[in-house]
Parts: C-alpha cells; sequence; structure tokens
C-alpha cells in the first residue's frame, strides 16, 4: 500500500480495474489507439479481440499522409479490416468503417461488411463513410444482398451512389430505428423503397442528397425526420404521428412541400448561409424559407387542410421580424398553436427587408405586435424566447416589448446580438414586466466570431468554384429534374 492506494506488483493501477472497465475503455478508442495497448501488459493484449466497438479511421490507420499519395498504401486498408475483423472474437455491437475513396472499391466494401455482419450477429450499429468520394465526384455503387441489413439498430450511410435494386438489402429491417443518408447520389424512388421496407423506422435524416426530383416520405412510424440541403421540385410528408420536423437549406418551390402532421411536438426550419451561397450560385434559385413553410403549413391558405403547428411546444426557425409578411406568417402561427412553450428566431444577416406590403396593413406597422388578440399562446403559454442576430430595428424592438409586457407566464428572453448594439438591448432591461418569472439575458457575440464564420464560407466556395466536375455533373442532374 503506497499513499493510501493499493497497488499491482507491475505498479500499474489500471491493471486493478475490472475487465468490463477496460473493455468499455477500449471500446471509445479507434482501431489503431486499441492496437497500441496490446503493449502496456499482458492483461491489456487480448483485450482489444473483445472490444464491443470498432472505429476503422482510414485517416488514422496505415500513415494517412502516405494514403494521399501513394495509393498503394492506401489499399492497404481493406486488409487491415479484414484481418482485425478475422481476428475479433465477434460480439462487436457497434462499428464504422471509415475511408479514403482510394482505400475500397464496391467490391471489396460489401466483402468486408458481409464478414462483419456474419461474424457479429450482435451487431446494432454501422456506419459506413467514403471520406472524399465528393471531392473527387468517385462514389462507390452499393451492392448489399438482400436483407444484410435485417439485425441492425442504426446505419447511417454517407457519400455512396444507390440504385432502386440496392434498396433489397434492408429488406425485413424491422430493428431498424434510425437511418441516416448524407451526401448521398440515388435514383428516383430509392428513398420511398427503403421506407417502406423500414417498417419500424423512428429517426430519419437525409442530408446533402440529390439524383432525385420527388421525395415522398410516408412511413407512421416515424417520430424525427430531418431534411437538410436538398434540391427538389416536390416534397410529400405524410407522417401523421410525426414529432419531430427539421427542415434546412431546402430548394424547393413552396408549392411542392406538402405536409401532413397532426400531433408536430418541435420543429426546426433555418437556412445555412453557406447553402444559400451555394444554391443561388450554381442552381439560379433561392432556398426555401421559414415564412415559405409557415404560410403553406398553418392554414393561413385555404389549399392547406391541416395546420400542422397547432400542438407546437418547442419551434426554431430563422426570421425576418422586420419584414412585414414574414412577421403576418409568425403572428398567425403563433395565434393558432396556444401550447408553444419555447420560441427560438435567429434574424438572418444579408437578407433585405421588404416593407412594399406595409400600405396593406389597416394599421400602421409600429401597431403591428401590439393587439391583444392575436396571439394567444404569447400570453398564455410562451416560457423561453430567443432572438439571435438581433439588430435593434423598431420590429425587432416592438416583438421583444409585446412579449416582456404581455407574457405572463414566461420565464426567460435571451437577446443575442454583437458589440455594437448593446444599448439598443440593454434598453428593454428597463421595461415593466408582465410576468414575476421573467429573466432578460443579454450575450454579446463579437464580432471576431462572426468574421470567422464568413471566412469559412469564403474558403468552401472557394474549393467548391475549382472544383467544376462535380458541378459539371450536379448541373446535369438537376437540369433534368
Amino acid at each position: 500500500m503506497t499513499g493510501g492506494k493499493i497497488i499491482s506488483d507491475d505498479g500499474d493501477m489500471t491493471n486493478l480495474l475490472p475487465k468490463e472497465i477496460l473493455q468499455y475503455i477500449i471500446s471509445s478508442l479507434s482501431v489503431d489507439e486499441a492496437a497500441r495497448t496490446s503493449i502496456l501488459s499482458k492483461r491489456w493484449n487480448p483485450l482489444w479481440r473483445h472490444a464491443e466497438r470498432l472505429d476503422f479511421d482510414g485517416t488514422r490507420m496505415v500513415k494517412p499522409v502516405s494514403m494521399h499519395r501513394y495509393p498503394r498504401s492506401a489499399r492497404k486498408y481493406g486488409e487491415l479490416v479484414s484481418t482485425v475483423l478475422k481476428n475479433h472474437l465477434s460480439g462487436l455491437t457497434m462499428c464504422r468503417f471509415r475511408y479514403l475513396y482510394k482505400s475500397l472499391n464496391a467490391k471489396e466494401l460489401t466483402a468486408l461488411v458481409k464478414l462483419l455482419m456474419e461474424r457479429n450477429k450482435k451487431l446494432i450499429s454501422l456506419t459506413l463513410e467514403c471520406i472524399d468520394a465528393r471531392q473527387y465526384f468517385h462514389y462507390v455503387m452499393l451492392d448489399f444482398q438482400p436483407g444484410i441489413f435485417l439485425n441492425l439498430c442504426s446505419l447511417e450511410l454517407n457519400s455512396y451512389l444507390m440504385r432502386r435494386a440496392t434498396a433489397s438489402a434492408f429488406e425485413g429491417c424491422k430493428k431498424l430505428t434510425t437511418l441516416k443518408m448524407k451526401k448521398m447520389i440515388m435514383e428516383e424512388g430509392v428513398v420511398n423503397d427503403v421506407l417502406e421496407k423500414c417498417s419500424n423506422l423512428e429517426r430519419f435524416s437525409l442530408v446533402e442528397s440529390t439524383g432525385f426530383k420527388k421525395l415522398k416520405i410516408c412511413n407512421p412510424s416515424l417520430k424525427f425526420l430531418e431534411l437538410r440541403w436538398l434540391v427538389v421540385n416536390e416534397i410529400d410528408v405524410f407522417v401523421e404521428n410525426l414529432q419531430d420536423l427539421v427542415l434546412d437549406s431546402l430548394l424547393c418551390p413552396p408549392k411542392g412541400l406538402k405536409i401532413y402532421i397532426v400531433d408536430l411536438r418541435t420543429f426546426h426550419s433555418g437556412c445555412n448561409p453557406m447553402a444559400q451561397k451555394i444554391q443561388a450560385k450554381y442552381f439560379g434559385q433561392s432556398v426555401m424559407k421559414s415564412q415559405d413553410i409557415l404560410e403553406n403549413s398553418s392554414g393561413l391558405f385555404e389549399s392547406q387542410t391541416i395546420n400542422i403547428f397547432r400542438n407546437l411546444l418547442t419551434m426554431s426557425i430563422d426570421l425576418d421580424l422586420n419584414n412585414i409578411r414574414e412577421a403576418l406568417a409568425l403572428s398567425f402561427v403563433l395565434r393558432s398553436c396556444i401550447y408553444l412553450e419555447s420560441l427560438d428566431i435567429t434574424i438572418p444577416v444579408e437578407r433585405d427587408s421588404d416593407s412594399s406590403d406595409d400600405g396593406a396593413l389597416p394599421f400602421p406597422k409600429s401597431m403591428f405586435w401590439e393587439r391583444r388578440t392575436m396571439h394567444n399562446c404569447v400570453n398564455q403559454k410562451l416560457k423561453f424566447v430567443t432572438i439571435r442576430g438581433f439588430t435593434g430595428k423598431e420590429q425587432e424592438v416592438k416583438f421583444v416589448e409585446h412579449l416582456i409586457s404581455r407574457a405572463t407566464m414566461i420565464k426567460k428572453i435571451t437577446i443575442i446580438c454583437n458589440s455594437s448594439l448593446v444599448e439598443e438591448a440593454t434598453k428593454l432591461l428597463s421595461l415593466r414586466r408582465q410576468s414575476i418569472y421573467l429573466s432578460i439575458i443579454l450575450k454579446i457575440k463579437e464580432m471576431n466570431e462572426l468574421t470567422e464564420v464568413e471566412e469559412v464560407v469564403k474558403d468552401r466556395l472557394s474549393r467548391l468554384k475549382h472544383n467544376s466536375k462535380f458541378f459539371q455533373v450536379m448541373q446535369m442532374i438537376h437540369a433534368n429534374l
């Protein structure tokens, strides 16, 4: 005993830990790190063979720098993965293949996944990611045997090409509850076929994917749906029991978006500034705004048969409070969804406020947020509000003033602005508060943070501009939509 602690004969206290804890430590490491632990002691040597999770990250294996320069070195990725899987004593529950496109071809990937699934019947989570497929426009065509994902509960596919025949890999996937597809190129109807086969799917994400012009989501078991960075003509979401919906940076005609949900609880709508710049530059269209979704999915227009927001609890949107049309769409939703408790509004950057409709109001614009009968949830249920990108303009100030003076149950209002607007935001702190529970928090976002974001966007745009081969093909695909 030394210093009150019991130490093993070799002086390594980790050897006193239970085997289960050591296996948990091993499982949290990448494959190369797990392999290195075998030199620590005789007890550590066999532990990696019992790891429940293996992460085959090609950026950290086989001298990753040389993999970019020498394709022959990159080919060792498949050999190492195969060797590790064959020497592992099965029992894997999670596995990830993350590799450079030169590391594996379609045939080798198929063989490795087949080996993995045959040796590990308890595997529940699988991630397949080709890191630089889009950069070189080298997409591996997925070609798996029918029902290979039968036992999985979670699956992520990143940067692959899928045809309708590939959907057979999802046959009988009754255990699959989470599916994420990112940067995929898929034939028309692939998504529909996959969703039909995954009868118990609860979470589905489709991000930066293309090759299809119509998207139909009608899986009745879905609880969470995420659609980001898509360029389509039509989106039809018919999921009655969906609870969480995320729509971000969609290039779709507003009338092409049809949503039927009766019990939506959480809604997020936004536009990534980078996506807006890229899509406007290369596709010549603007990204769908939150205003479009609010108008078309709230019953504001007679063509919409159901207000999807009526049972909403949490809303997060990009919306210009200074634009009268956008403010009208928000006010209609606030009037109709009386259960809303949390509201998060991001004021878009570089969007001109349109005052052309001001004359249509039967009262001065400055009185817009002062009407008592228009905002039921604000007065009765709303508890948390966040305003991001506060600019201090009249309608933003009026909206916050309304919350402070009218909302009886509100607990916290958070205002985020840059340092030049501190004085305008500080004035709101002295207003008389209707709610005795209310606290107002002012957060300052320094300008250097905004500059950093702008530089990242410029860098991505610059690299994408030089990647002409990719965008030539993308433009050809969407020209036929």
